[in-house]
């Protein structure tokens, strides 16, 4: 199969490294300063899946770059969700008829920019929960709490083209499976990015260590109920049914499964980068705000975080008075 990964950081280049290696044609589309290094030495993956040099790739730092622009099979999109509204006004020209659209992303939104843009049948999402740290040229795969799951929200995606991609990725090395409820999926890793993410960020320490103090877990929990008010006024099913269940679940499993790992907003500012708080927490705060309902602790992470950016000159302005 043709694939493009548009936005290929630490994510993209696991999934599209991987793919590679099966014996796929990959197109890694990103940033100079990671892809000139593939390009010159292939890219190094380690970590929890092995060890593999990767040299089959095709590397792009412009969409331009790639031209005639011709439709690929599978366009894998992992770029940031405040960038969503950019990339797929520049996507759209790699796709053809039959193309499948998968995008793994962060966050709430994302699904509704795409469809503004792209026909809904051509369109799949994915729940990734590994983490992967990355320098120029490699990348690492540090922490995995559970499987890949792909899905389609519109019944117009048939489910062997969700079959083949799940299949593909499993031949790379990656554990992965269609499911039919990839929306309660995405609301569960937003659960678990809303209490991890932001304070992780905030204090600069792995996932583990906001176990260690009672302080950080009460806000992890506070967090969580407000979610689950937030996702009950909006009718959206999640999975556990219950805060409490979810919460248990996060302290006894998830948090311990990826305890070394370093939020990868934490990661995009000591790059100097923005993050996905907005997405994410400030997310949460607005569908709140739509249900008449507050959410305090979500807000309050969401400010914080906007304040590390500003103190940090990546943003300019007065402090922020809202979400």
């Amino acid at each position: 199969m043709r694939v493009l990964v548009f936005g290929a950081g630490a994510i993209g280049s696991v999934l599209g490294g991987l793919l590679a290696k099966a014996g796929h044609d990959v197109t890694l589309l990103g940033r100079a300063w990671h892809l000139d290094a593939i390009r010159r030495s292939g890219l190094l993956i380690s970590g929890l899946w092995g060890e593999h040099r990767v040299d089959r790739l095709t590397i792009a730092t412009d969409p331009d770059a790639l031209s005639p622009p011709a439709p690929f099979d599978w366009v894998l999109l992992t770029v940031k969700a405040h960038q969503t509204a950019s990339a797929v006004e520049a996507v759209a020209r790699f796709l053809g008829p039959a193309t499948l659209l998968c995008a793994f992303q962060n966050g709430l939104g994302n699904y509704e920019t795409l469809i503004r843009r792209i026909d809904p049948s051509k369109i799949a999402l994915g729940r990734i929960i590994f983490g992967a740290e990355i320098e120029p040229g490699r990348v690492r795969v540090t922490v995995c709490a559970d499987e890949v799951l792909i899905g389609a929200p519109d019944a117009g995606v048939a489910r062997e083209r969700l079959t083949q991609l799940a299949a593909a990725l499993q031949a790379g090395g990656i554990p992965t499976r269609v499911t039919s409820t990839i929306l309660t999926a995405l609301w569960a890793k937003v659960l678990y990015n809303c209490a991890l993410n932001g304070l992780s960020t905030l204090l600069e320490v792995p996932y583990g260590k906001l176990l260690e103090e009672p302080a950080t877990r009460r806000l992890m929990q506070e967090v969580i109920e407000e979610a689950y008010r937030v996702a009950q006024a909006h009718h959206m099913a999640l999975e556990p049914s219950t805060a409490p269940v979810y919460c248990e679940r996060l302290f006894t499993r998830l948090i311990p499964d990826t305890a070394a790992h370093r939020s990868s907003m934490l990661q995009d500012l000591r790059r100097g980068k923005l993050t996905e708080i907005e997405t994410l927490n400030g997310a949460l705060v607005r569908l709140a705000h739509e249900a008449g309902l507050e959410a305090p602790v979500n807000r309050l992470i969401t400010r914080l975080v906007h304040e590390k950016e500003r103190f940090m000159g990546l943003t300019t302005g007065p402090p922020s008075d809202s979400a």
